[in-house]
């Protein structure tokens, strides 16, 4: 009778329980996706949805109510998957973590695994063992990883796994912290928004002391703008050399007054990912340094009247994380600078500019904690308590909307949980603040 009513209730969907631990469907902006078409199911007022991950929009899209799934399918973190098994992890200092792993038909044992060892902080070695686990897809009992076969969770583990005792790593989790990847502003990257941009260049150039040639002017910029629009083709094209020089040049010799559209072409130009390759990495020393320097030309009074290069500059560095290894190590070895540069734009009366810093600063946290092997040095340190610091100023002030908030609120605890020194520094400092 219990499993005739537990497939019952598999086949008209997720039981109140089980949506009642979905995430909800109004945090969803803390929810990135792992790709383009991703599912991911949340609880709205009560009820189970499905939303899609849109990579271009980098919002979820809502899709429908969830009525019904097959006996083995289930949710981890709101994450919807054709297979949900249990794992119990042996606390070193006595009991069990009750784990779940969330498998789709097709998908590689290892890099799930590998995943699953990642969300959760467990011990590396154990890698094989729970590819192997996830490939039986099968078991009597839930495996208690770390005890022996013949230990107190009754049955042991299934076939393949080691009868030695596991060391396991028993490190707090959370469902939204620390961020994993990057909050985007791609919007613009179309024909028409660039066409826009490019015309508001030439006409300032026109008028500039220190004007580009006609060669940048004119076909070099049309070929950027041709290239960036031309979004579906991001994979296979190439970014050209001299549209790239030109905005290079604009965002260095123009003032403050003049470079906003040059800002603009560069924020939408670090997502692609020949613009932000390892190889120009130079370049965005150049762009980013030059960027900063128009933003903190403006002054704690400037940035706080000023829209156009404050929030230019705010969506330039928060996009640099996202792009590719040539922007975000730029955007990571410069952190201490762009952190000054959030600080100023973050007391902004423009709610535009307060969102961008937001997001600067979430990203530059997430870059912290993804960046490992050098969270333990002093700079480190440094620029984790800072963002600590930036966080609580944000939030303390009553000035930031909700979405501003909640990236705020996220980037403090992001950088309080950076590995090492750096973490450890974060989260002195939000003792103090």
């Amino acid at each position: 009778k219990a499993v005739a009513e537990s497939r019952a209730s598999r086949s008209t969907g997720p039981s109140p329980e089980e949506i009642a631990k979905l995430p909800q469907w109004e945090m969803n902006a803390l929810t990135r996706g792992r790709s383009e078409g991703q599912v991911q199911v949340f609880n709205k007022s009560g009820v189970a949805i499905a939303a899609q991950w849109s990579e271009s929009s980098g919002t979820w899209i809502e899709v429908g109510e969830v009525t019904g799934t097959n006996e083995n399918a289930g949710t981890v973190d709101g994450a919807r998957y054709d297979h949900v098994f249990d794992v119990e992890v042996e606390v070193p200092a006595g009991g069990v973590r009750k784990l779940k792993i969330g498998y789709n038909n097709g998908e590689n044992p290892f890099v799930v695994a590998q995943k699953f060892i990642d969300d959760n902080m467990l011990s590396q070695g154990d890698l094989a063992q729970i590819a192997d686990y996830i490939r039986q897809r099968a078991g009597a009992s839930a495996p208690t990883l770390g005890m022996d076969a013949g230990g107190g969770g009754g049955g042991g583990p299934p076939a393949g796994f080691p009868s030695a005792p596991v060391p396991m790593d028993a490190s707090p989790s959370y469902d939204h912290i620390p961020m994993r990847g990057y909050k985007t502003f791609d919007s613009g990257a179309d024909p028409k928004g660039l066409s826009r941009v490019v015309s508001k260049v030439r006409e300032l150039n026109a008028s500039s002391p220190r004007p580009l040639p006609p060669s940048l002017a004119d076909d070099a910029l049309d070929s950027l703008a041709s290239v960036l629009a031309a979004t579906s083709r991001y994979h296979s094209s190439s970014v050209p050399d001299a549209g790239l020089e030109a905005v290079r040049r604009m965002v260095s010799d123009w003032d403050a007054a003049s470079a906003f559209p040059a800002l603009d072409l560069a924020r939408i130009a670090v997502l692609h990912p020949d613009a932000s390759s390892s190889g120009r990495r130079g370049y965005w020393d150049d762009v980013l340094s030059s960027a900063m320097g128009l933003c903190e030309s403006l002054g704690p009074g400037g940035c706080r009247s000023e829209v156009a290069v404050p929030m230019l500059t705010m969506r330039l560095v928060a996009n640099s994380y996202r792009g590719g290894p040539g922007s975000s190590s730029s955007a990571g070895a410069a952190a201490e600078r762009a952190l000054g540069c959030v600080a100023l734009c973050s007391e902004s009366s423009n709610r535009n500019v307060r969102l961008g810093a937001a997001t600067a600063l979430l990203n530059a946290s997430s870059h912290m904690a993804s960046s490992g092997a050098a969270a333990g040095g002093t700079a480190a340190a440094a620029a984790a308590g800072r963002a600590v610091e930036i966080a609580a100023s944000m939030l303390r002030s009553g000035r930031y909307e909700a979405e501003a908030s909640v990236r705020a609120l996220v980037a403090m605890g992001t950088a309080m949980l950076v590995p090492g020194e750096a973490g450890a520094a974060a989260r002195r400092t939000a003792g103090e603040v």
